[in-house]
């Protein structure tokens, strides 16, 4: 812990939560989480940590990194339309890639700057709403045939031939070659102006109802020349129901698509872009960071125990930087949670009060509390609505 100079220790703290405006954000979700008007423009996320690119605030204006180092970094976070194809790198890479940056004299809030920090980022996901997302690598054998099906939309002799090409490299088990030759500027799909628009201008006419075609039909429609629609189809489409979680580690491709929900990651902003973005690619790094082993959805089974009525859901990725547990308390109860190490609590439905020692925070959705730890429990109680509260903390 880090306590400033002059500032009273205090048990409980409110949290001012920056807000990013990416294009990608809605004008609704977050606002109807906390019960405001919608936007002007798309809100995306809404940040409490540490990390120094977006620092939180408590209610004095004071930065919460100036009282806490905290190893992980919870976002609500609100997509209207796909994010960009990325992924994060492991700890090594991080360091290497975040040092040579430096030297470099990049600065930090450079759009061409890569790695904002020396950390991994894995991160997980829990829907809020009904979620899709994007995340790992299919079988090649299903992409493969989802290519071949690709190829006989299209007119164009080139195109299907290209396709084919491609079909047939995945049948090999190639997902890197595949993948490379999508997001390189200089590969094939990027050489022609055009290619792109007219393969999913072709999937549109065809009717077709293929969630995987579909899905990057909306992509294509939002990025009209960008073979990044393409790399939708080597991945994985997952639909997470509210209360569900997904959890990506370090170096798996993914993109969330729609949906509202709440994240927990290691502290960290490095993001590793390979398209759908309008932002900074770095498709060099991205392939050194990216594992191409195929796998099944990286969905997260969480354990649930009821406790004098209230249900506690616990989220235990395979991670030291964090972990997340979910409390649901109908009308008129309350629970005391130990709280020893820092935690950061965040509503997401009701009103309900969360105490310790002689402090009391209204917990809403939407509002963020930070917990030092060092009063040892917490008391989280409701009236006459219940009320959800997911509180980060380490395992």
């Amino acid at each position: 812990m880090i306590q400033p100079s002059g500032l009273p220790p205090q048990s409980l703290y409110r949290l001012q939560a920056p807000i990013k405006n990416y294009a990608w954000g809605s004008r609704t979700l977050l606002a109807e989480l906390t019960g405001s008007a919608p936007s002007q423009t798309p809100q995306a996320e809404m940040w409490f940590g540490t990390h120094p690119t977006t620092p939180t605030l408590v209610e004095d204006g004071t930065a919460l990194a100036d009282i806490a180092d905290l190893p992980y970094l919870v976002k609500l976070l609100a997509a209207e339309q796909p994010l960009s194809i990325q992924a994060h790198p492991g700890k090594d890479l991080a360091r290497i890639g975040f040092e040579a940056e430096n030297a470099a004299g990049i600065p930090l809030d450079h759009p061409q700057r890569t790695y904002k920090d020396a950390n991994h980022k894995p991160e997980m996901l829990i829907a809020l709403s009904n979620f899709t997302a994007m995340a790992g690598f299919r079988d090649p054998a299903d992409s493969s045939e989802t290519f071949r099906q690709l190829g006989t939309l299209v007119n164009d002799a080139d195109l299907a031939s290209l396709l084919g090409t491609m079909a047939d490299q995945l049948a090999e088990g190639n997902i890197q070659g595949v993948f490379g030759q999508l997001v390189d500027p200089d590969g094939p799909f990027w050489e022609v102006e055009g290619f792109t628009r007219a393969i999913f201008t072709a999937v549109a006419d065809s009717g077709t109802t293929d969630p995987y075609l579909r899905n990057a039909l909306a992509a294509a429609r939002i990025h009209h020349d960008d073979p990044g629609a393409l790399v939708a189809l080597l991945m994985h489409l997952i639909e997470l129901a509210p209360g569900q979680a997904l959890f990506v580690p370090s170096g798996t491709i993914h993109a969330y698509v729609s949906g509202l929900g709440l994240e927990v990651m290691a502290t960290s902003d490095n993001v590793i872009r390979g398209g759908l973005t309008v932002k900074h690619i770095d498709v060099a790094e991205l392939e050194k960071v990216v594992s191409y082993t195929p796998a099944n959805p990286p969905i997260i089974e969480p354990s649930v125990r009821t406790i004098d009525d209230v249900v506690v859901t616990r989220f235990t990725p395979p991670v030291t930087d964090f972990a997340l547990t979910r409390y649901d308390l109908p009308p008129n109860t309350s629970l005391t949670i130990t709280a020893v190490t820092p935690h950061i609590a965040v509503g997401t439905s009701g009103t309900g009060a969360l105490s310790s020692g002689c402090e009391t925070v209204e917990v809403t959705p939407g509002v963020g509390i930070f917990a030092p730890g060092h009063g040892g429990s917490l008391d989280l109680s409701t009236g006459g609505t219940g009320v959800t509260m997911f509180i980060a903390s380490q395992p």
